[in-house]
């Protein structure tokens, strides 16, 4: 049965809004707030409520399929968080003919309305569309001539000898005439020679001129710690020699990557840093450092933690490392980043350990046969209260005063626990969207079967199950085992009501010593059985985890 049949009639539709700008449109009347108010306008005159906005800033060259904002929309109409999905134009829906499809025919499956403002078109009928079709395909020729007379301007600059885009680290961007010109900066470009001179003698690595750069008090151009991958960026970029690469074309086969073309090298209008000499010099010490690699089968390695995993201290995500015939481990890399605040940098924890501590609690999970009447509690008691609407302001306003701080420079070489404070925030702002129950009853359902399902699924199907429930692992790098797990949102609600499980102020759930039998990251606790008798078990520590009834009146 579909959800329109189901909902309250007496309730306006629930309206969502995606919006997004071209970068060419930033100043007109297409900005995002035009688009907004527009749409709200059209949605009132529909007696549709807007309660969601999704909205994606311009981004020159997006290569991905969906664009964040459009992800965020789909998970939301998945969790029947809306009726109706508005748009100013179709082409603000995706690049593609194909991909606007696919967006529309999904909404259309899960009984969601689609309407775009500014083209007025009914879906139902076959006048409309043909309307959707004729317009999403002027808009995919009008993407694709974009492209393509943009990369013809972009051959011509670079042949004439100009950069495109924004001059690398020592440099500073000039008007000279009527161009714009890299000239070098007189304090950072005797550091870049040092660098290829460095790295020229062949005594030093990437990783150590990064360090020597961060010693200096130096950073990037977007004021972070040089790493290794920038300074290997940075002595492979032939602008320091006086030269403009460039690897686009004026029309770029399907499937073909820009990267995988041979640069165009021209002579630069601008003045060289280092001299061509030094320039040969360091890239044949480069060349004489690659390893050929050899036409060998490599066994595929799924791990279940795969950007999920983070170090419980610095909150940095874990890197897999398989050195050569060996096991794969999840290994601290916050040196390689520019940080050394983490007293486990370069340490390691076998993949497969921490793997199978979060497997064994996933197939452990079981939830009591009351669990509907405990959510349903839950949910009533959300309704009653009072409408988070002053908190999200509250929380919007802070990232706004945030960001313009940033701006400014007050975190200068704080930049990392911003972005912290940032997620953390974003967050919570999302924790404040109610989930709605038909996507926690999905929820609970996936929990039920679980046990059967895991059983029954392949290693990479495994993982999929995880990276559905579960946003975040904690691992604790000394002792080698989970500390703690961030829920999604659609469990959320059911991770809440289970004892044994400590939430702090992060969303994180905390497995809680003292409460089980085991030994828990060091810790000697005992066990302790619920009066629901339903229990969660942890083989790889025998810890129980219950489900309270407290909810229950």
């Amino acid at each position: 049965m579909k959800r329109f049949n189901q909902r309250d009639t007496s309730h306006p539709l629930r309206g969502a809004a995606y919006i997004r700008y071209s970068s060419e449109m930033q100043n007109d009347s297409f900005s995002l707030d035009a688009q907004l108010r527009q749409i709200k306008e059209q949605a009132e005159r529909d007696g549709v409520q807007i309660i969601r906005v999704y909205s994606d800033p311009a981004t020159s060259a997006y290569r991905k399929k969906y664009r964040p904002g459009i992800n965020a929309m789909r998970e939301g109409a998945r969790r029947g968080d809306f009726d109706v999905l508005y748009v100013h134009k179709v082409d603000r829906l995706a690049r593609r003919l194909e991909w606007s499809l696919e967006i529309v025919h999904e909404l259309q499956s899960l009984n969601i309305s689609f309407k775009a403002v500014e083209q007025p078109f009914d879906l139902g009928t076959p006048e409309g569309k043909l309307l959707f079709h004729l317009v999403s395909s002027l808009g995919e020729f009008y993407s694709d001539n974009l492209s393509k007379e943009t990369n013809k301007g972009k051959l011509e600059r670079s042949t004439q000898g100009y950069h495109n885009g924004t001059v690398p680290w020592g440099y500073v961007s000039q008007l000279q005439g009527n161009r714009m010109l890299g000239v070098p900066d007189p304090e950072k470009a005797p550091v870049v020679v040092e660098m290829f001179e460095r790295y020229a003698t062949g005594a030093y690595s990437d990783m150590q001129i990064a360090e020597w750069l961060n010693a200096q008090g130096f950073r990037t151009n977007r004021d972070h710690p040089f790493g290794k991958d920038t300074v290997r960026d940075m002595l492979c970029n032939a602008y320091y020699a006086g030269k403009i690469r460039y690897r686009g074309m004026t029309v770029r086969p399907k499937g073909v990557s820009f990267r995988s073309t041979p640069p165009r090298v021209s002579d630069g209008q601008h003045e060289a840093i280092i001299s061509e000499e030094l320039w040969q010099r360091s890239q044949a010490v480069r060349a004489s450092r690659r390893v050929t690699v050899k036409s060998i089968k490599k066994t595929v390695r799924i791990n279940l933690l795969q950007g999920l995993v983070v170090c419980s201290y610095c909150g940095r995500r874990l890197n897999i490392q398989t050195p050569k015939n060996c096991a794969t481990y999840y290994r601290e890399n916050s040196h390689h980043r520019g940080y050394h605040d983490c007293p486990y940098i370069g340490q390691s924890v076998r993949a497969e350990v921490i793997d199978a501590q979060v497997a064994d609690l996933i197939r452990s999970i079981h939830l009591p046969v009351n669990w509907e009447p405990i959510v349903r509690q839950m949910l009533n008691e959300q309704r009653t209260q009072v409408d988070p609407e002053s908190e999200r302001k509250e929380i919007r306003g802070v990232l706004r005063l945030m960001r313009e701080n940033f701006e400014r420079g007050l975190y200068q070489g704080e930049e990392y626990q911003y972005w912290q404070k940032v997620s953390t925030l974003k967050e919570k702002l999302a924790l404040l969207e109610r989930v709605p129950e038909p996507a926690i009853n999905r929820a609970a359902q996936t929990l039920l079967d679980l046990r059967e399902t895991w059983e029954n699924t392949t290693q990479e199907e495994r993982k999929d199950l995880v990276h559905v429930m579960i946003q975040e692992v904690g691992v604790d790098m000394a002792a080698k085992c989970i500390l703690w797990v961030k829920a999604r949102p659609d469990y959320e609600p059911l991770f809440s009501i289970l004892s044994g499980l400590r939430l702090d102020g992060e969303r994180r759930y905390w497995i809680e010593p003292g409460e089980t039998e085991g030994n828990i990251c060091g810790v000697e606790v005992d066990t302790r059985q619920m009066s629901t008798g339903v229990e969660i078990l942890l083989p790889m520590s025998h810890n129980t985890l219950t489900i309270t009834e407290e909810y229950i009146e």
